[in-house]
């Protein structure tokens, strides 16, 4: 465990704690640590789960598969994050998603009775929880309301919009690829780099590498109004 300790001195599930602290909690839990391959099933939907999970390296994501064959990416998460606390700890402990590897990875898997054991012990680690299941249902909340865009450029004008609040002089930097942006608004690359190009040659944005600079707000809102 001693090996990733950077990790997960820096998950937001241990912070406020030191790393002897960490590694402390952890000896009095039941976990045991996986390694998985690049698209190989983690937990499938429907199952019953029973563990909350740290990525320990690598990344995953939530998938949902249709019955007719295709598939839309519901999120994904990195090395360092935390998933599977909401629904370990809800009233209805049923997957909604398949959850597989996006990359190779390495997680960290607590037994639920060991994390409710926590709960009732640990007020920093309880704050830390609510607190994570907090921005987990404000994601979901956030791709809801995606998926209820049509067009391509409504989904990327949303998630500009939605970032560029926090930006400086309307800068959004992608914290991933276009080929992970694409998956994200379920679109294929090549069709989110036309409708980026096309904003660009409109003039309505700027794109270099993974740098975007919003020219015209306004007509961004539009994009989105035009429904």
């Amino acid at each position: 465990m001693k090996r990733y300790i950077d990790v997960l001195y820096k998950c937001p599930l241990f912070k406020g704690k030191e790393k002897n602290e960490i590694l402390d909690i952890l000896s009095l839990t039941n976990h045991k640590i996986n390694d998985y391959n690049k698209n190989e099933f983690i937990f499938r939907a429907h199952e019953t789960p029973v563990y909350i999970g740290v990525i320990l390296d690598g990344s995953i994501e939530f998938q949902n598969n249709l019955k007719s064959g295709k598939y839309y990416n519901v999120l994904y998460k990195k090395k360092g994050e935390v998933f599977g606390g909401a629904v370990v700890l809800s009233d209805s402990p049923i997957y909604k998603f398949d959850v597989i590897g996006k990359t190779k990875c390495t997680l960290l898997l607590i037994h639920k009775q060991s994390v409710q054991n926590i709960l009732f012990r640990d007020l920093t680690i309880s704050k830390n929880i609510i607190s994570l299941f907090s921005k987990s249902v404000m994601l979901l909340t956030k791709k809801i309301e995606l998926f209820s865009y049509s067009s391509i450029q409504q989904k990327i004008a949303y998630c500009l919009l939605t970032n560029i609040s926090s930006e400086e002089n309307n800068i959004i930097h992608l914290p991933y690829s276009k080929k992970a942006w694409a998956e994200h608004i379920n679109v294929s690359r090549s069709s989110l780099s036309r409708e980026l190009k096309k904003l660009s040659d409109s003039g309505i944005i700027k794109v270099k590498n993974k740098v975007i600079k919003v020219s015209d707000k306004e007509e961004l809102e539009k994009i989105l109004d035009d429904m």
